[in-house]
């Protein structure tokens, strides 16, 4: 592919007479990646020199991934790993890449991989959250025109969810919903929903899902924060002792939504699984929990819930060496989790 690639801009460069930086550029709106040259870049928009054909400008909301014209192999094989889930050999591969000397776009794109992947190791247990706290504020400092500038924010705000700061996460919080694109509006109410949960407070947490529900726009990025207000507010339901609610608007959700949406299906079997503990059926709890386990394992945060509950689970229902087991994993990959310390 790489041989590909710099035969193509060899190629333009005979036929124009100047060098092209040949971006990439992979969005959630188009099935094949635009190729060119990236002119300007701020938070909410990315200005596109199209190599043939495509758009001039791609907003931020839409860009999946950018593979930079002259970036390292290991920037390269630290966002795959991304892509895998595998946080921890992102930050592996980057541990001796500078940022001397590049491209100022290919230097932000290490800097933030290397704190999204502390992020989401601190936000499951697995990584020490003060860090990723420091190395977030420093690229949300030091990279306010990065597409990922907004993405940095919300995962600040988690990572503030995590420490216990929730006036600081409420911060970072408000700075997504200040984006232009009703989906994050409705994205940074569903966060905050979550931080109150965190605190137990059903009745914020629900009207912030109110919130999020009550922004009328269309489209799947707007559809998925939907639904996880939906499932943020069956897990308000559950805090209010309303379990059989709950459960009936799970099990709904569960089959309004597609296999490839991991996170949302993992937010549903976590919370059906809470919804099933509550309700007195642990077998029904443990199936919800194994499923998210099983098959959602990338998705840290709710793995690792998922693990915590089980653990619980197999214990109540006299497994000692399946609940033994949890705890290993609970030990080994999400020891700093809130997890880890108990499941109530």
């Amino acid at each position: 592919m790489k041989r590909v690639m710099l035969i193509a801009a060899a190629f333009w460069t005979i036929i124009t007479g100047t060098a092209w930086p040949i971006d990439q550029i992979y969005t959630s709106t188009s099935e094949k990646a635009y190729f060119g040259k990236i002119v300007s870049m701020t938070a909410t928009v990315i200005n596109f020199e199209p190599q043939r054909t495509g758009p001039t400008e791609i907003s931020a909301n839409e860009i999946t991934r950018i593979i930079f014209e002259n970036s390292p192999d290991s920037l390269l094989a630290a966002q795959k790993a991304i892509l895998d889930g595998d946080y921890e050999k992102a930050i592996e591969v980057l541990k001796k890449e500078t940022t001397e000397g590049k491209r100022r776009e290919v230097a932000e794109e290490i800097a933030f991989c290397r704190a999204y992947s502390t992020a989401q190791l601190a936000i499951s247990g697995a990584a020490d959250p003060i860090e990723a706290s420091k190395q977030m504020f420093a690229f949300i400092t030091n990279s306010t025109n990065s597409f990922h500038y907004l993405k940095a924010c919300e995962l600040m705000g988690d990572i503030c969810v995590t420490l216990g700061k929730f006036a600081d996460a409420q911060k970072y919080y408000a700075k997504l919903g200040q984006a232009p694109w009703p989906d994050y509006k409705i994205r940074a109410q569903v966060a905050l929903g979550r931080s109150y949960l965190s605190q137990n407070n059903a009745t914020a947490a629900d009207n912030a899902y109110d919130e999020a529900l009550n922004i009328d726009t269309p489209g799947e990025l707007a559809d998925a924060q939907r639904t996880a207000a939906r499932i943020g507010k069956a897990r308000c339901m559950i805090l209010a002792g309303k379990t059989d609610m709950a459960l009936r608007s799970l099990n709904q959700i569960l089959d309004q939504t597609e296999e490839k949406q991991t996170e949302i299906n993992a937010m549903a079997y976590n919370a059906l699984g809470t919804a099933l503990r509550k309700a007195g059926k642990p077998k029904e709890a443990i199936l919800a929990f194994l499923h998210v386990h099983l098959a959602y394992y990338t998705q840290s945060d709710l793995d690792a819930e998922a693990v915590a509950n089980l653990e619980k689970l197999f214990t109540e229902t006299h497994k000692p060496n399946h609940s033994r087991d949890m705890r290993e994993i609970l030990d080994e990959k999400y020891k700093n989790s809130r997890w880890a310390k108990g499941v109530k």
